[in-house]
Parts: structure tokens; C-alpha cells; sequence
């Protein structure tokens, strides 16, 4: 590996350590009610998001992040995804790290305090 791609990845892998450092932990939430309705994953898992509410003046406020599946533009498509985090609830991340924006923090995000 080149010097300047060395300095590169040092660079990148040092703003994700501090971008990360300040995370929450913000569980998933896997709505089991919604199976029996036929909303599920491609792979049959129930589907699922991560969800923060805000706190002291923002209480009313929240955050949710739901894993970006798309649409499938044919058959092909859904089945290249199925096994991965935009088709199955079982493979995305039981926790997610919300930093920065999504923040519960005051200093990071002044709208969820």
C-alpha cells in the first residue's frame, strides 16, 4: 500500500473511531405483529427499525432509522438481497450507534433535548 493511501485510511479510520466514540446504543425493534398482516422481509423476518425518543424539552421529539431495503426491480434483485440487512431483519445490527445528527446528546443535537 502507497504512502498517501496509508495516511488515507489512517485518516478515515481515525474520524470513525471519534464519530463512533459518542454513539448511543439504540436497540432494534422488530414489529412481530406485522407477520401475521404479510408485511415481512424478503426473507419472512418481521420487519424492523431502531428508535430514539428525545428527552427534557424534547420530549415529543424522536429519531427512526429504518435499514434502506428499496424495491426490488425484479426477481434477481430481491434474491441477491435476501440474505443480507436490506432483506432480513435477522441480519441487520441488534444495535445501532446514533451519532452526530441523530444524536440524543445536547451538544451533538440540540433538537432531541
Amino acid at each position: 500500500m502507497g504512502g498517501s493511501r496509508l495516511i488515507t485510511l489512517l485518516l478515515l479510520v481515525s474520524f470513525l473511531v471519534l464519530l463512533l466514540k459518542g454513539a448511543q446504543s439504540i436497540p432494534i425493534t422488530l414489529v412481530q405483529s406485522a407477520v401475521a398482516k404479510g408485511a415481512v422481509c424478503l426473507d419472512g423476518s418481521p420487519p424492523a427499525y431502531h428508535f430514539d425518543k428525545g428527552f427534557g424539552a424534547g420530549i415529543n421529539n424522536w429519531l427512526v432509522h429504518i435499514e434502506g431495503g428499496a424495491w426490488c426491480k425484479d426477481a434477481a434483485t430481491c434474491l441477491s438481497r435476501k440474505n443480507t440487512e436490506r432483506g432480513s431483519s435477522k441480519k441487520m445490527k441488534t444495535d445501532m450507534g446514533f451519532s452526530g445528527i441523530l444524536s440524543g446528546k445536547q451538544k451533538s443535537n440540540p433538537g432531541m433535548t
